[in-house]
Formats: structure tokens, C-alpha cells, sequence
């Protein structure tokens, strides 16, 4: 398969560069059957590199490290690099709303209105009837900014968009069905939710996560990305990006630098392993809510499951993934050019964290089902070690 670069990307890196791909890991021991599933998505589905990170309740964590974080210099796979953490940041923005709710500033059965009023055109959908519930939940019927933003088939990484621009592009089409009445993802929902904390609080929303999760938490290499910061700061993978070619046939191209504009509080924003890690445990620990807006958070809806996928469900900025060997996991996934996470864990009959696991690829998947399949494959070896 053919490499490439897209844009001058040495010129357009921000901050520093890798000095150095030696990142130690939490433990040198892997599980073997994680390093397997790792394995596949490398060897057999061509991915370029892939990393797990999987903690149990009082033993330290386990990192599996597989493939390249550069193709061209064949550096390995940093165990805890920097990676762009997309949709990840819906679950931070959404235990934000819920601490809002626990301090009687937002409701989340009060309508988007009554914070943004006049924000949503009436063409777009009624913010009277939409609850802070439904925009958590994705049953807004707002429509997706992102349809026809360029992709795939016209990869554009450096163009930039303000908050409004965004908004607008969803603001142009009517709403997709009445709110509360069906489930469809939507980014535009979360745009919203952000400037709702930025209402209630006098602060950028980017600042709340930070003081309220980041901090607390103690994920210090975590951050948001300055406008026109293209590149990842300190150690990271190099993020690549499955493109066509002539012919039909697939190229990969490097994009592991771009404009981030494109995320805002649905996606913006940059993590490692090691952090999402200590967000998920903190989140489902108890650190970060009382039980009772936990139990909110979980209260889920049956969504589509893509090819390859187990059965999912969402609840308010959070996942549940049917685990093959019984139950259910909770966490979230993100998905965005050069960069694919998704985090689990499991609870013991005491509503305790029992295990955690965050898988990371560099690479986004091409049209081939494999690759998605054998990414929850890997997920499911660290929170299924015995199935």
C-alpha cells in the first residue's frame, strides 16, 4: 500500500517534536491474549500501530504495544504517546452538564431554550421541546453538522471553522425527527452543550473540563489544542488516514497534522491511554458524580450497531458495549482523521471499577469490516481474559 503525506507537515508542526519513542510503559508484562488481538490489526488488517492498556482493581496496569507510530521510520508504537481523543471528550463535556445538574444550574430534563434562547432557528428544531437530556442522549433530532463536511473523498486538513460555522451547517436542514422520539448521533447536539456550560458557568467550556476533570483527576498530559495548532505536543504516533486512489484501489496518507476546528466540544481535544484511562475510572469510580446522576448517566438507548460491532447502547455521553463473555462494559469511543480510541470497563457485584481497558490504533479504518471487528476483538481480550 502506497504512503504519502498530506501538506507540508514539517513545516506545520506545533510544539515540540519526538525526541525520543522509548515512552516507558506502566508494566512490561502484556496479556497475551491483548497482544494477539493487537497483533491481527497490525499484521493481518495492515494497520500501522496499536496500543492496549489494561488495568485491573489493585494491580498495575499492563500496556501491549503493536506496529509502528511511524511508517517511514519505523519507530515503534509509543505506549502512551499523545492521540487525538475525539468523541472521548463528549463523555468529559457530559460529566461537566451532570455536575452543573448537581449544583442546580442545568436541568437535564429543562429545555435548551431556556439557556440558549433564540440560538436554534425554529427551521432547524424547536429548543423549547429539546431537553439537555435529549442533546446528551442523541435523541435531539438536531441535524449532524459534519454531513458533507470534506472527507474521505476530499480530504481538506487545514481548513478552519469557527463554532457558528459549524452550527449553521447543521441550522440549514430541518431537524431530522421530533426530539425524544428516535436516537441519531449527533455532533451538533454537543456544540450546544458546550456553549450551555459556557452559559451557566461565564467560563469556555474548555476551561470547565480542565478545572473540573483534567486536574482533579490528575491527567496531566492531557489538553486542548490552541487554535491553529496543527500538530501533538511531546511524544505521539504519527496518525494515518486510509484515502483512495486511482483505480479503486487505497492509499495512506499521513494527517497527523490538521486544523482541529472541526471538533469543538464534540470532539476537540488531546489525551493518552494512560489518562483516558484515569478519566473512565474516576468517572465510573465515583470520583466525579453522586451515584444518583451516575445512575442518569446509564440509563441507555438501543442505537444501530455498525458492521463488526457488538450490541451497543448510549446513555448520557457514555457507551455500553454487550461483552461475549457476559454483561456489559461501560466507556466510549472516539473516531476522527489518523486516530481511533475506545475505552471499557467493567464494574464487580459491588458497583466497583474490576477492570479498564483503552485501545488505540493510528489509523483510521478503511471500507474493509475486519478492522472494526478485530478492534473490539482487542477491547474484549483485556475485559474478557478468559472467554
Amino acid at each position: 500500500m502506497k504512503r504519502w503525506t498530506v501538506g507540508p507537515v514539517a513545516a506545520l508542526l506545533v510544539g515540540a517534536t519526538v525526541t525520543a519513542w522509548t515512552f516507558p510503559a506502566d508494566s512490561s508484562a502484556s496479556a497475551p491474549g491483548v497482544q494477539h488481538a493487537l497483533d491481527v490489526l497490525t499484521h493481518d488488517d495492515g494497520l500501522p500501530g496499536a496500543v492496549a492498556r489494561v488495568t485491573e482493581a489493585s494491580h498495575p496496569a499492563r500496556t501491549s504495544v503493536s506496529g509502528v507510530g511511524d511508517v517511514d521510520s519505523r519507530a515503534p508504537m509509543p505506549a502512551d504517546g499523545h492521540l487525538r481523543m475525539a468523541s472521548n471528550v463528549k463523555s468529559m463535556v457530559a460529566t461537566v452538564v451532570l455536575q452543573l445538574v448537581a449544583e442546580r444550574k442545568v436541568g437535564l430534563d429543562t429545555s435548551l431554550a431556556t439557556y440558549l434562547p433564540g440560538v436554534v432557528p425554529p427551521r432547524a428544531g424547536d429548543a423549547d421541546a429539546i431537553t439537555i437530556r435529549e442533546l446528551l442522549q442523541h435523541t435531539s433530532g438536531l441535524h449532524e453538522y459534519s454531513d458533507g463536511l470534506p472527507s474521505h473523498q476530499n480530504f481538506a486538513p487545514f481548513v478552519h471553522y469557527t463554532r457558528d460555522q459549524l452550527l449553521q451547517r447543521a441550522f440549514a436542514k430541518g431537524p431530522d425527527f421530533p426530539p425524544g422520539t428516535q436516537y441519531r448521533y449527533s455532533n451538533t447536539g454537543y456544540i450546544l452543550l458546550g456553549m450551555v456550560i459556557e452559559k451557566v458557568t461565564g467560563q469556555p467550556w474548555r476551561d470547565e473540563v480542565t478545572r473540573r476533570i483534567f486536574e482533579p483527576v490528575g491527567m496531566r498530559d492531557s489538553y486542548f489544542p490552541a487554535a491553529y495548532e496543527y500538530g501533538l505536543r511531546g511524544v505521539y504516533a504519527h496518525g494515518y488516514m486510509q484515502l483512495p486512489a486511482a483505480g479503486g484501489a487505497m492509499t495512506e496518507a499521513d494527517v497527523t497534522h490538521l486544523d482541529p476546528s472541526g471538533g469543538d466540544a464534540n470532539g476537540d481535544g488531546i489525551s493518552t491511554p494512560g489518562d483516558l484511562a484515569k478519566f473512565y475510572t474516576a468517572l465510573f469510580g465515583g470520583q466525579l458524580l453522586p451515584a444518583g446522576l451516575l445512575a442518569e448517566m446509564e440509563k441507555v438507548v438501543a442505537t444501530p450497531s455498525p458492521p463488526g460491532s457488538p450490541e451497543l447502547a448510549y446513555g448520557l455521553g457514555i457507551g455500553r458495549y454487550t461483552l461475549p463473555c457476559g454483561g456489559y462494559a461501560w466507556g466510549n469511543a472516539g473516531t476522527t482523521n489518523g486516530f481511533q480510541t475506545i475505552s471499557g470497563l467493567t464494574l464487580d457485584a459491588r458497583g466497583r471499577v474490576a477492570r479498564e481497558v483503552t485501545i488505540e490504533v493510528n489509523s483510521t479504518f478503511g471500507p474493509q469490516p475486519a478492522e472494526a471487528t478485530h478492534f473490539f476483538d482487542a477491547l474484549f481480550a483485556g475485559l474478557c481474559p478468559a472467554h
